[in-house]
This record gives C-alpha cells, sequence and structure tokens, in this order.
C-alpha cells in the first residue's frame, strides 16, 4: 500500500522483502495480531494497541514485528510487557500520514 502524504515523504510497504516461504506465517501472525487487539489508544503520530495475551504470545508478536520491519521501515514498532498487566502494548507509530494506513491494517472495533 502506499499513500503519499503532503510532505516529501511518501509512506510504502514492500512485502516482497518478506521472503515467499516467510509470507504465509507474516499472514498468519497478522491476522492473529489482529484479532487480538483490545484496545487502541491514539497517539499524534500512531497507535498503541493492547494485545491479548491468551490470543497471541509475545515471541510471536516479537517475530511478527521482525518481518514487519522488513516490509514497512518507515514504521516504529515497540514492545512492552510488565508483571503488574495481563496484556501486551505495540506501539506504532511514523510519520505524518502513516494513521490511515494503520487503520486499514488495525481497523478499530
Amino acid at each position: 500500500m502506499t499513500i503519499a502524504t503532503g510532505t516529501a515523504v511518501t509512506i510504502a510497504c514492500n512485502l516482497k522483502t518478506i521472503g515467499s516461504k516467510e509470507r504465509p506465517r507474516y499472514y498468519d501472525l497478522r491476522k492473529r495480531l489482529r484479532a487480538a487487539v483490545r484496545n487502541r489508544k491514539v497517539l499524534p503520530d500512531g497507535y498503541a494497541y493492547q494485545l491479548e495475551q491468551k490470543a497471541i504470545a509475545l515471541p510471536e508478536v516479537a517475530e511478527w514485528m521482525s518481518m514487519e520491519r522488513l516490509c514497512c521501515p518507515f514504521l516504529k514498532l515497540e514492545l512492552s510487557a510488565t508483571g503488574q498487566q495481563t496484556d501486551w502494548l505495540l506501539t506504532i507509530t511514523g510519520p505524518e500520514g502513516v494513521k490511515p494506513l494503520l487503520q486499514t491494517e488495525f481497523p478499530h472495533r
């Protein structure tokens, strides 16, 4: 997906950077990640997603992140977990214009 913004930055994802053998795993992880989203917090430059730990394991989120950064290098991906919270927090931010892409990838329920 490509979204041209009013600035010099063009946001473009390139799934070809994920090898054809890894792509089915990427799609599976993305599907499970979407299903794990419980809440979304709006940030100035992206979103923070609360992920239900029973729906996806922490190493699986990290695995998805390692592939996502290949196809979408303009994104900043952060994953946090604390002993006091039962869910993970995935923060995805990027340059101006990234929010429409994130809304498409992770629609708000």
